[in-house]
């Protein structure tokens, strides 16, 4: 009996040697491999992938779109056509496709210069534009003049000024100040070309290198002031106000009691605005799926919710955005024609988008640790 206690011991001990082997097996008990713990998930990695094949290239490309719009739009201030006139119009909607991806990444150097105010302020108001073009006393991105600059400035010009080319010629041609509005129309060109110019070299390692910023291991956490907190705030307040509800929403009536307003479309006078919004929400889809501007896969916020443990969800969002891009694609151009029409076929089209919106602010916020530090005050 008194060898008992000895045997006790030696059989305690056993035990707990075989479940440490148990637990260092790297398997469950069945088997199976088990899931890497949150911590393996390479976060410097997808920031790289996102910043160096994602934001970059997307400023690139719309840089390059500017550069062949002001080309475009040169020829026909030298010489207004029905040719010069439609290959400025096709330029034109070029760079606002290339906004579309861009458009996505405004903080840091985008915020700066408040790039998607000075870009893309819609509706525009024409009163204001045939006042300064009149005046030729105006500060292109000043406040007051937010809505008489950038891409739907342009849109106005160059699309707005007849019911035909020939009305739109005269009006660079033959009409009283011709000369004043060809002006307009390159100091606008002129102005989208600085902006976006001087965000693309903020972003630049050979310019203000905000790249390292967003690269840097201060910011590799998901604080409010990290890159991941950063990006996933622009991301999921563009979706909700600029494209939900500024693409949709508000033309549709959703936000101003059911009273359609048919003339906020984003490309008004140029009809193509649902071939915007398509374009902008495949840009999310490629950022969620670390897709770069090329096509190569990386690592995205998808890989990132699926190594916590979010498989579910990183499903769940990409199912809500191919049914999002299908709820647009259902729409017609002039979207300002449907709601006139139709608005019931927008309307669900927004309550198809709405579906996003609770997967990314909510969900996806809540997985990834992310603090929304922007207002919400809609109530979604």
């Amino acid at each position: 009996m008194k060898h008992l206690p000895r045997l006790f011991a030696l059989l305690l001990l056993s035990g707990m040697v075989l479940l440490l082997g148990s637990c260092d097996s790297g398997g469950d008990a069945n088997g199976e491999e088990e899931p890497p713990p949150p911590e393996a998930f390479d976060r410097p990695a997808m920031l790289a992938n996102i910043g160096n094949n994602m934001v970059i290239p997307a400023y690139q490309a719309l840089q390059t779109a500017i550069d062949a719009l002001q080309e475009a739009t040169d020829a026909f201030a030298a010489n207004p056509s029905a040719n010069t006139l439609e290959a400025a119009q096709q330029a034109l909607k070029a760079a606002r496709l290339a906004w579309q991806d861009a458009n996505l990444f405004q903080f840091g150097p985008a915020e700066s210069v408040a790039l998607r105010a000075a870009l893309n302020t819609y509706p525009t108001d024409a009163d204001l534009i045939e006042n300064n073009v009149a005046s030729g006393n105006y500060v292109l991105g000043s406040i007051a003049n937010r809505a008489a600059g950038g891409f739907p400035t342009l849109d106005y010009l160059l699309h707005g000024m007849g019911s035909n080319p020939e009305e739109t010629l005269a009006k660079y041609t033959t009409d009283a100040g011709a000369a004043q509005r060809i002006a307009y129309v390159q100091d606008n060109v002129d102005f989208i070309k600085t902006n976006t110019d001087d965000t693309l070299n903020d972003w630049l390692a050979s310019g203000g290198n905000y790249i390292g910023t967003f690269l840097s291991a201060d910011k590799a956490g998901v604080d409010a002031g990290s890159s991941l907190g950063e990006l996933s705030n622009a991301l999921i307040l563009h979706y909700e106000r600029f494209l939900r509800d500024g693409k949709i929403g508000i033309p549709a009536g959703v936000r101003s009691a059911g009273v359609p307003r048919p003339r906020s479309t984003e490309a008004f006078y140029g009809g193509y605005s649902v071939e915007l919004a398509i374009a902008n929400v495949k840009a999310i889809e490629r950022l969620f799926l670390g897709t770069g501007l090329n096509g190569t896969d990386g690592i995205g916020l998808d890989e990132n919710l699926q190594a916590l443990g979010a498989t579910d969800l990183s499903n769940d969002i990409k199912t809500t955005l191919t049914a999002t891009v299908t709820a647009l694609e259902g729409l017609n151009d002039p979207l300002s024609t449907q709601i006139e029409t139709d608005v019931d076929a927008v309307t669900a089209a927004f309550t198809t988008m709405q579906q996003l919106v609770v997967l990314l602010k909510a969900d996806m916020a809540s997985v990834l640790g992310i603090t929304i530090t922007f207002q919400d005050n809609d109530g979604d």
